[in-house]
């Protein structure tokens, strides 16, 4: 059998027949496939014999050693390899003597097809056996040229780019860090361990690189550069440069970053240093407004300073050239500049030239003051002309406005309506105009040279006493009102400015004086005070005043350990009186109330009047006995009838008390002694009540009371209930009538009765009311869907109509609701009419303008009904409630209610009946002709929502 090209003898004795044929047929095949792989493989396979004579070589081996199979089998090794046999004979030697394997032995050396070429080589020698002896050596070798030569470049880069100074790393695509050299970590303080594996994240820049940058880079494309400011791990700054590229694997895909990062910060500082120097010459020539230039006097190219620029008033983005100098030179200097220029080129002395210019932007005409001189080469030939500018109009205007402002000085010192004097600086007067000497009433000869000081009113200290301070403090003026003697006795008041006046060194030089006679408006100024404390018509203390003597008296008595006690005065049914005898009279009333209310109090307490015909009396140092006393002397003398000529008017008053607590105020005094006043007219008036603590305790629940319907108002507490009205002839749904209902998240529904009077009182019932009318009209318009002469009813409080902007807020709802003026129906008390008639008539007439549709609730229970019916304009009543539910049982309540559907007939108004609970009245009420009809027998209020289903029901109540 043929192995390896070698014919080997088989022991007949140690093999069989058998064995020999299995050894010819599938040994063969065996043999063959192996020889077919060994032969192809990329590892180069081998046999030598013991004479070192190539028996066997695959492909792979025959082209490590530069020639073919065929040209190899049966030559020596060392005339196939003579330039590598030094190196591997000693290797086969050993093989063969010891019969062990030589394995993965690396050997440098010549390749055989290119002797110049070094080739890297990992061979392995195993010794090949048959019956136990070593007939050779079998060979392994492994071309490894190409990956000693990648490693070492890898080293020798490594080892650059770790020794670099700058900051050299990799990361993934995805920004992770895989590598980190030793610049990195001087430059940015992270160490190789804290930075691999982590986010480039990390490295703070002062902006990220662009998502289209690195997209661009992991697309493949060109490095990527830019500076910026990093952070290094100790919070430091660093300029950096910043060049970022794409690893490529062998087929050129990209891998991953490689970024470099320098420090550049010196270059950036001597930039920025550069940069602030030309700021501050630029600052520098913008504050002293003096700009400079340099021409080439060759090539007559041009620059300039931004300040140039400003100066010449000319678009700093055009380029400098002689042509737009000259656009704004005044053309009757061009020839004097031109004579100055060439006289500076000649002589090279610097030389000073005056001359005007038109101002590019505005076409002012401003006044130049330039120096220029040339600049000289070595060979003394002019290289350049450079010179400044500046625009000396306002100093010269301000000169010249200087050396006219001396020449009038004269003339204004003396003409001056203004006192003027000049004094030295020890205080002696050297001039005084004639303005001066009339203030003063003494002539120029006894003021000049003479201390003032006699002329000072005694409680006044002398000028020089008052200056000499200031100036030692360096102060440079001095301002106050100084009274001054004059000859008669009199004394005159002056408003006294005081000037020191310095020399251009800043030393003193001498001092201007100025003052004007005052006396008159010290006069003025004085009644003006008092009336801004006192009342115009009693002359008594005012709102202001009293404060102030309050918080005194409450200082006293705590530190006295006294009382303080304060009575508060209202004098009762004033408004009657000034409507029966007109308000003249009622302010004559009220000045003599002032003067017995005076004559009946101590002499140190005080009497201010409050406001209308409100007083207050606070009394110091005093018991709670003594002020009760004090009350009652003032409700007597109050008694007296006032006598108005041949007539007498009787005028009672309510009085209410206030005693200090500890943490009493002006105004928590003043709120109890008026809460006490109400008390005593609520018992009969003409009385006096103390402020205790069942009022104060009521005075709180109202406080409560008042914050709960606030917060229940903005937490949105209320709800709208609707309570329908029906046409009694027919048994339609005419009108519903709006009612408000709080749903308190505590106490549960409280009735109107509970909260109204408070809401009224609070002035809330405003913006309750507001709410309530803006929620009625925007029901109203969804049920006009389905039945659009439905109408509505909102109540309006006396508050309602008596606040500013009640026609526009009602005007404003209709507009956002969309509904007819005349579906709203506005209902009032006759109580709106009792406070002020006028002025409620003149609010009812503006909003029946609008077109809304006015009714009087409660109709009959309030004064001079039949009066509002005929002055005011009303298109409704309602019969109140309290007459419905006498029908049927007292006549007088059954006359009333006829003759109210009488008389509303008779006027054209529509009567509606409230209060309908039985058949009983509701039959009566049909026979009496009453138009409508609310009440409990036929609905009771109800939410909007069971009000849109009986909307949508189109409902019928059955009348007959």
């Amino acid at each position: 059998m043929k192995w390896f090209g070698l014919a080997d003898d088989i022991d007949d004795a140690n093999t069989s027949a058998d064995a020999l044929w299995v050894a010819g047929t599938e040994g063969a095949r065996t043999l063959a496939l192996l020889e077919t792989l060994q032969s192809k493989a990329p590892v180069g396979f081998g046999f030598v014999d013991r004479d070192y004579r190539r028996v066997m070589v695959n492909e792979t081996l025959a082209a490590f050693n530069g020639s073919t199979v065929a040209a190899q089998v049966g030559r020596l090794v060392p005339d196939l390899v003579p330039l590598v046999w030094p190196s591997v004979e000693p290797l086969y030697r050993s093989v063969l003597e010891t019969g062990e394997a030589v394995l993965g032995i690396e050997v440098d050396g010549p390749s055989q097809a290119h002797p110049e070429e070094i080739r890297h080589w990992l061979l392995s020698y195993y010794p090949v056996r048959v019956a136990g002896e070593v007939i050779g050596i079998g060979i392994v070798a492994v071309d490894n040229t190409e990956r000693i030569r990648s490693e070492r470049t890898h080293r020798l880069l490594a080892t650059i780019v770790e020794n670099s100074g700058d900051a050299i790393f990799s990361a993934t695509t995805g920004g992770v860090v895989t590598s980190w050299n030793a610049g990195a970590e001087s430059l940015l303080g992270y160490s190789a361990a804290e930075m691999i594996g982590r986010s480039m994240a990390v490295l703070v820049w002062n902006s990220q690189m662009p998502i289209a940058r690195l997209s661009r880079i992991v697309a493949g494309g060109p490095t990527e550069r830019y500076e910026g400011t990093g952070r290094r791990r100790d919070g430091t700054l660093v300029d950096v440069l910043i060049s970022a590229s794409a690893s490529l694997d062998e087929s050129g895909a990209v891998t991953g970053l490689s970024l470099i990062v320098q420090d550049i910060s010196e270059r950036v500082a001597a930039q920025r240093a550069l940069e602030a120097t030309g700021r501050r010459l630029a600052e520098a020539q913008r504050i002293s407004g003096i700009g400079s230039f340099e021409v080439d006097p060759l090539t007559f190219e041009m620059s300039w300073s931004e300040q140039q620029y400003r100066v010449l008033g000319i678009d700093p983005t055009l380029e400098p050239s002689p042509e737009l100098f000259m656009a704004v030179l005044h053309p009757d200097d061009v020839p004097g500049l031109t004579e100055a220029w060439r006289a500076a080129t000649k002589t090279g002395e610097p030389l000073d030239f005056s001359y005007r210019i038109n101002r590019a932007d505005s076409g002012q005409q401003r006044m130049i003051k330039s120096r220029f001189q040339r600049g000289v080469g070595a060979d003394e030939v002019t290289v350049k002309l450079a010179g400044t500018m500046q625009d000396v109009t306002d100093r010269l205007a301000a000169e010249l406005e200087r050396r006219t402002a001396e020449s009038r000085f004269e003339v204004a010192f003396e003409q001056a309506g203004v006192g003027t004097a000049i004094f030295g600086l020890d205080g002696i007067p050297t001039r005084v105009n004639a303005a001066g000497c009339v203030i003063l009433g003494r002539s120029a000869q006894e003021l000049v040279g003479q201390s003032w000081v006699a002329f000072n009113h005694p409680d006044e200290r002398p000028l020089g006493e008052a200056m000499a301070p200031r100036i030692v403090e360096g102060d440079d003026s001095y301002s106050a009102e100084r009274r001054f003697l004059r000859p008669d006795g009199s004394v005159v008041w002056t408003d006294l400015h005081v000037t020191l006046v310095r020399q251009e060194s800043g030393a003193p030089w001498y001092y201007l004086a100025q003052m004007q006679d005052i006396t008159e408006s010290k006069r003025i100024g004085e009644e003006l005070a008092h009336q801004a404390l006192h009342d115009a018509l009693t002359g008594l203390p005012n709102r202001a005043l009293l404060t102030d003597r309050m918080w005194r008296g409450l200082l006293g008595s705590r530190r006295r350990g006294s009382h303080l006690g304060v009575i508060f005065l209202d004098i009762d049914n004033f408004k009657v009186v000034n409507v029966s005898v007109g308000h003249s009279k009622g302010d004559e009333l009220l000045v003599a109330a002032a003067g017995r209310i005076g004559a009946a109090i101590r002499e140190d307490d005080t009497v201010a009047r409050f406001g209308g015909d409100e007083f207050v009396i606070v009394c110091d140092f005093v018991s709670i006995q003594e002020t009760m006393h004090i009350a009652e002397r003032i409700l007597e003398v109050m008694r007296a009838p006032f006598f108005n000529g041949s007539s007498e008017i009787t005028a009672t008053a309510s009085i209410g008390i206030a005693i200090p607590d500890d943490d009493a105020t002006p105004e928590t005094l003043l709120r109890d002694a008026t809460a006490a006043m109400y008390l005593a007219k609520s018992r009969g008036r003409d009385r006096v009540e103390l402020f205790n603590d069942v009022l104060r305790a009521r005075a709180t629940e109202w406080m409560a009371g008042t914050s709960a319907l606030r917060n229940g108002l903005d937490r949105g507490e209320f709800v709208v209930h609707y309570q329908p009205v029906v046409d009694l002839k027919t048994g339609f749904l005419l009108s519903a009538e709006a009612l408000v209902r709080w749903e308190h998240p505590e106490r549960g529904f409280i009735r109107p009765d509970d909260f109204i009077p408070l809401a009224e009182e609070s002035g809330l019932i405003v913006p309750i009311g507001a709410w309530v009318l803006e929620q009625a009209c925007q029901r109203l318009a969804h049920w006009q869907l389905t039945d659009p002469t439905l109408t509505v009813a909102v109540n309006l409080s006396v508050r309602q109509i008596v606040s500013p902007g009640i026609v526009d807020m009602i005007a404003n709802a209709l507009t956002r609701s969309n509904i007819h003026p005349s579906s709203l129906c506005l209902e009032i008390t006759e109580s709106v009419f009792m406070n002020d008639a006028d002025f409620s008539g003149e609010t009812l007439v503006r909003l029946r303008a609008l077109g809304v549709r006015l009714s009087i609730d409660d109709f009959g229970t309030g004064y001079s009904s039949l009066s509002y019916l005929k002055r005011f304009p009303v298109d409704a009543v309602k019969v109140d409630k309290a007459f419905i539910d006498g029908l049927g049982t007292d006549p007088h309540d059954s006359a009333l209610v006829a003759a109210i559907v009488a008389m509303a007939d008779a006027l054209g108004l529509v009567v509606t009946a409230e209060g309908v609970e039985s058949s009983a009245q509701l039959n009566i009420l049909r026979e009496l002709q009453c138009d409508r009809g609310q009440g409990y027998y036929l609905a009771r209020p109800m939410p909007a929502d069971d009000m849109d289903r009986l909307v949508s029901q189109a409902h019928c109540w059955t009348v007959e």
